[in-house]
């Protein structure tokens, strides 16, 4: 959330930080999403006998990209309110 050096951002840099930000929040929620679609893929096909199990076995339980994701918006915030101490317009 926080990193060394952010106090010395200028406002451009902070806005172009908190869109880079923002572009990688929307990567990560696409690729969460297309992991869960794999996933309820994987439950229906695990179903079928033979196949099923090695299926079910190689179904993704983590929860990684909802973690950076998160991890990226509460950096947004702490960017954000930087901004606004150094009167940044948005």
């Amino acid at each position: 959330m926080v990193q060394s050096g952010d106090e010395q951002l200028c406002c451009p840099e902070l806005q172009r930080e908190m869109a880079d930000n923002r572009a990688g929040i929307d990567r990560l929620l696409q690729k969460d999403k297309q992991v869960e679609q794999e996933n309820v893929a994987k439950g229906v096909g695990g179903a079928l006998p033979g196949v099923g199990l090695l299926l079910v076995g190689s179904t993704d339980l983590s929860n990684e990209e909802q973690v950076k994701a998160r991890a990226l918006g509460d950096r947004n915030e702490r960017l954000s309110y930087l901004a606004k101490q150094k009167g940044c317009t948005p």
